[in-house]
């Protein structure tokens, strides 16, 4: 079975910005989780293949169910071919985690998103009711006596069944875009798109049996994003965001897994239930969920210590400030701040200058 994945993602992030600048700002923003929420809607489904047989034992049930093949006739407990999907629908809120790093210059009029890293759920999962359905050749039972026509599918309820245990979103590309001005000198537009990947943990965990985790990784995605830049001053402002991507369809097969043998009671007409226990081997995980995220973010612009005349670029001008300022013995020079002026500044901002600004 395939599966959908349909995110909208609203992100508000206040950063620390000069607007009207002449060169691009970079910044780093945290996720503040106390204020960030995430819903997770989703629908797990596990697709398996085994065998369906009555729970008569000669010496410790020897009035259990027997299973046999076709409308009538037979003898002994015989195991019917049969197919089980586990299906689970769950929705988790949560508070999400993470940080990212956002640039912009508003002259050239570019947007830029770097090293978004979010851990969607952190930390929190939910359970939910585990529906059972069974596909089966024709078969009938003994103790009780009843048919089963083949291909008619029966569907049970079945304990729980963990949902998904992480999820992460993980830049993998720079995202750039634009901005243009609007008819309010504080609002700018912006489009740009993210190159990322999704990476899930789906933890099955059956009644009586210990929990097992199965990771779906590195899912590639682009997500188209547009929203706007308010300025609130010369040193803040908020982006809000809007983030849809794609929709994902995912099937990952499932190798070397085995589940418990799982007992069912299968209806009769009457009162009387039909005891058997399913035997199985996975054969398949799918997943089908929507995500939505409203995060907010604050943000401080990143410093470029041999940066000195704070326009953006190194060059020949800040060796020259830097020069300047030692020789007249300016603290700025001072880059061992150790109060005194030396050698080991010119080295030290040499070496600043040579590992260039982030």
């Amino acid at each position: 079975m395939n599966c959908r994945i349909i995110y909208s993602t609203t992100i508000v992030m206040i950063l620390g910005v000069h607007a009207g600048s002449v060169f691009a700002q970079d910044f780093e923003a945290v996720v503040d989780t106390n204020v960030s929420v995430a819903n997770i809607d989703s629908q797990v489904v596990f697709d398996s293949s085994g065998t369906l047989i009555g729970d008569y034992d000669p010496k410790s049930n020897p009035d259990g169910t027997q299973t046999r093949s076709g409308f009538f006739g037979g003898s002994g407990n015989n195991p019917i071919d049969t197919s089980l999907t586990l299906t689970a629908d769950s929705s988790l809120d949560s508070n999400p985690s993470g940080s990212f790093d956002f640039s912009v210059d508003f002259d050239l009029g570019f947007i830029e998103l770097n090293g978004l890293n979010i851990d969607v759920i952190n930390g929190q999962s939910g359970a939910t009711d585990l529906s059972v359905t069974l596909f089966y050749s024709t078969f009938h039972t003994v103790s009780p006596s009843f048919l089963y026509p083949g291909g008619v599918p029966i569907t049970l309820p079945l304990g729980q069944l963990g949902g998904i245990s992480a999820a992460a979103l993980t830049q993998t590309a720079p995202g750039a875009g634009v901005i243009t001005s609007t008819e309010n000198p504080t609002i700018y537009d912006f489009v740009l798109a993210v190159p990322a990947q999704l990476d899930m943990v789906i933890n099955q965990s059956l009644p009586g049996t210990d929990p097992t985790d199965i990771p779906i990784d590195a899912l590639p995605i682009v997500l188209p994003v547009a929203g706007q830049l308010e300025v609130i001053s010369d040193d803040v402002i908020v982006v809000t965001m809007t983030l849809q991507p794609d929709p994902i369809m995912v099937e990952t097969p499932i190798e070397g897994a085995t589940l418990p043998d799982i007992p069912f009671e299968l209806p009769t007409l009457g009162s009387d239930t039909a005891s058997v226990i399913f035997s199985s081997i996975p054969n398949s995980i799918s997943l089908d969920a929507m995500l939505d995220l409203s995060i907010v973010s604050t943000g401080n612009a990143t410093t470029c210590a041999a940066d000195l005349n704070s326009d953006g670029d190194l060059n020949f001008f800040d060796v020259s400030a830097f020069l300047g300022a030692f020789a007249a013995m300016d603290p700025i020079s001072d880059f061992d701040s150790n109060g005194e002026f030396n050698f080991f500044d010119v080295s030290s901002f040499l070496a600043a200058f040579a590992g260039g600004c982030p």
